[in-house]
């Protein structure tokens, strides 16, 4: 299925950037007020995020969301 291809994109993207960043996985759930194994799941490509997470996600990163999501265009 074409949304597991882009959840996984969506994952591997955030995992880059917040390593560039210098964060933990612990430092972005903070953060993102998030808890740190759903930051987990997100990165593995397996949870359909909601907009509103990804908000979170990307603000705390420091990108736009159109960014993230031209960053895994294929």
């Amino acid at each position: 299925m074409k949304y597991k291809y882009i959840f996984g994109r969506l994952g591997k993207e955030i995992i880059k950037i917040r390593k560039e960043k210098g964060l933990s996985q612990e430092d972005l759930a903070f953060d993102s007020s998030l808890d740190r194994t759903t930051v987990a799941v997100i990165e593995e490509g397996k949870n359909n995020l909601t907009v509103k997470t990804l908000l979170k996600i990307a603000s705390n990163l420091d990108i736009k969301l159109w960014q993230l999501f031209k960053r895994i265009d294929p």
